[in-house]
C-alpha cells in the first residue's frame, strides 16, 4: 500500500506515493526546500509521524507547520536542543576551564567523557526502534550525524534502521545537503536508498528555476522524472 509524500503530482509519479517499507533521501542545495519537503511529508497521512530535527527546535518546526496548514499531531524529537545541552555547553566549559588555567591532564579526562557520553545515533536508533506500526519517520538532516560520527557509522545505522522500517511497513526519509560532503558519501546514501528525490535550485537572471528529480525509484526505474516545482501556500507543488 503507498504512503503519500504530501505531494499529490509526486504521488502520481510514484504510483501512489512511496512505497512502504522503504527509505527515501531528499537532498539538495541550501535553500532548495528540503526542510519544507520533509515538514510537508511528516505532516501528510494518517500514520503516527515523527520528525527528528538537528538543525531548528522543535517551536520553529511546528510554527512552520502551522504556516502552511498542515497536520499539527507530528511528534518532534528536537535533537538540536539535546546537542547544546550535552555538548556545547561543555564546550563552552571547557573553553572557560582553559581560560583559569585548569591542568590539561583534567582537561583531557573531561573532553574524553564530553565525546563518549552520550551518542545522538545510538540515540536516533532507540527513538525509531520503540515507533510502533503504521508510521512515517523524518531526519532532518543526515549531516549533523555524518559531521559527527562519518559516513561509515552512519551508514550501519541506517541499513538496521532501514530493515526495522521494512518490517514494519513504516516509511522514512533523510534529508542530506547536496555539495556539503564528497562524492563517495553521497553514493554511498544514494545506493543505500529506496528512492531518490533531487532538488535542483538554479539562478536565472532575477528569478531561481526550480526542478524536482525523482532520479531513483527502486524496482521502477521508468518512473523517474523531471519536474519543476515551486513552493507556494500550500508547500511544494509540482508543475507538468
Amino acid at each position: 500500500m503507498p504512503i503519500t509524500s504530501g505531494i499529490k503530482e509526486l504521488d502520481a509519479i510514484l504510483g501512489g506515493g512511496f512505497a512502504e517499507g522503504t527509505l527515501c533521501a531528499v537532498v539538495g542545495p541550501p535553500g532548495a526546500g528540503t526542510g519544507i519537503f520533509a515538514k510537508q511529508f511528516a505532516a501528510a497521512g494518517d500514520e503516527k509521524s515523527y520528525y527528528f530535527s538537528t538543525s531548528e527546535g522543535k517551536e520553529e518546526v511546528l510554527d512552520t507547520i502551522k504556516r502552511f496548514g498542515w497536520r499539527t499531531d507530528v511528534n518532534i524529537v528536537d535533537i538540536a536542543d539535546r546537542y547544546y545541552d550535552k555538548i556545547l555547553l561543555k564546550r563552552l566549559e571547557v573553553t572557560r576551564f582553559r581560560q583559569e588555567g585548569v591542568r590539561m591532564s583534567d582537561l583531557r579526562d573531561y573532553e574524553d567523557e564530553l565525546y563518549t557520553g552520550f551518542n545522538f545515533l545510538t540515540f536516533l536508533t532507540n527513538e525509531i526502534f520503540r515507533i510502533k506500526p503504521p508510521f512515517r519517520v523524518v531526519v532532518d538532516a543526515l549531516d549533523f550525524f555524518i559531521d559527527i560520527y562519518g559516513v561509515d557509522e552512519v551508514l550501519s545505522a541506517l541499513r538496521t534502521i532501514k530493515a526495522f522500517t521494512g518490517r514494519n511497513r513504516g516509511l522514512m526519509v533523510v534529508t542530506v545537503t547536496r555539495g556539503v560532503f564528497d562524492l563517495r558519501t553521497q553514493n554511498s546514501i544514494d545506493a543505500l536508498v529506496d528512492t531518490l528525490i533531487e532538488l535542483e535550485r538554479e539562478r536565472i537572471g532575477k528569478k531561481f528555476d526550480n526542478n524536482l528529480i525523482a532520479s531513483k525509484v527502486k524496482n521502477y526505474p521508468e518512473r523517474s522524472r523531471i519536474m519543476q516545482y515551486f513552493i507556494g501556500q500550500n508547500g511544494i507543488t509540482l508543475m507538468e
